[in-house]
């Protein structure tokens, strides 16, 4: 399961499991990214529920 995040200063791709973590990015500086990994942290299972009714 993940999640993707895209702005106009770029792209990434966060893993849900086994942690939250960065899979991909290209564009963030570390601080924008140290605050969207936050974000993906704090929402994650509003994040895992939308995922499963989108994708079940």
């Amino acid at each position: 399961m993940h999640i993707h995040a895209s702005g106009a200063a770029g792209d990434a791709k966060f893993w849900l499991y086994p942690n939250v973590h960065v899979a991909s990015s290209a564009g963030f500086d570390g601080r924008t990214l140290s605050e969207l990994l936050l974000e993906v942290e704090n929402r994650r299972d509003e994040i895992e529920r939308s995922w499963n009714e989108y994708f079940r």
